[in-house]
């Protein structure tokens, strides 16, 4: 196992294959319908939670099983199956990015234990070593990173643009995100002082563009 590389992918739009009946599948399936996938999910039976999807319109269910040509034009596969081995195989064939859940010698990649909050995603992985250490290791992080965090990204968004516009200089940007950051507006936010929290962010913006302006203005004098 190498599971060392560490990505998030984007995938919109992608075709995206589940087969199998594993406890964990409606999970995945779930997750897929979340990155906005194409989920095609090919099964004899399925999960409730599965089968609700279907009649939401979120995925798409063939009551069967697997056959080689389903991976045609797939993005990932995932599988739990007796027959893992078999599609990791024919994924590997066809450059298809494989995970046969709980079976890591036919995987291609693995899925880390998630927190999330708002925009903020931690993954951890454990090289599929001790997945129990990594589930630990997220409930810890859902202790401490709480949902002032996702609030404060979501604040972040929206005034990134007007970072990106009016700080020109990428380390003087790059200073003014750290101090955001490190400032006291993740402890207002947590408080329920989000406007405050906003109102001290432009603050800290409106200094900073000001100050780069007058330093470019003197720079520019002191050369005549």
């Amino acid at each position: 196992m190498n599971f060392r590389y560490p990505i998030f992918i984007d995938l919109t739009g992608k075709n995206c294959l589940v087969t199998g009946e594993g406890f964990e599948m409606a999970q995945k399936v779930q997750g897929l319908v979340d990155a906005s996938a194409n989920v095609l999910y090919i099964n004899p039976q399925a999960d409730p939670k599965i089968e609700a999807l279907f009649e939401a319109g979120l995925i798409r269910w063939e009551r069967r099983v697997f056959q080689p040509d389903d991976l045609d034009a797939c993005f990932l596969v995932i599988t739990d199956s007796e027959n893992n081995a078999d599609v990791f195989h024919l994924a590997e064939e066809r450059h298809i990015l494989c995970n046969s859940v709980d079976d890591p010698p036919n995987c291609r990649f693995s899925f880390g234990s998630v927190h999330r909050q708002g925009d903020l995603t931690v993954a951890i992985s454990t090289n599929g070593l001790a997945p129990a250490l990594a589930v630990r290791l997220r409930q810890k992080l859902e202790r401490e990173v709480g949902v002032e965090y996702g609030s404060l990204l979501a604040l972040l968004k929206t005034i990134r643009p007007e970072i990106m516009s009016r700080v020109a200089d990428f380390e003087v940007r790059r200073d003014l995100w750290y101090r955001i950051v490190d400032s006291d507006v993740l402890q207002m936010i947590r408080e329920g002082h989000t406007k405050a929290a906003l109102a001290k962010i432009k603050q800290m913006i409106d200094e900073t563009a000001n100050s780069t302006s007058r330093s470019d203005t003197s720079a520019a004098g002191g050369g005549r």
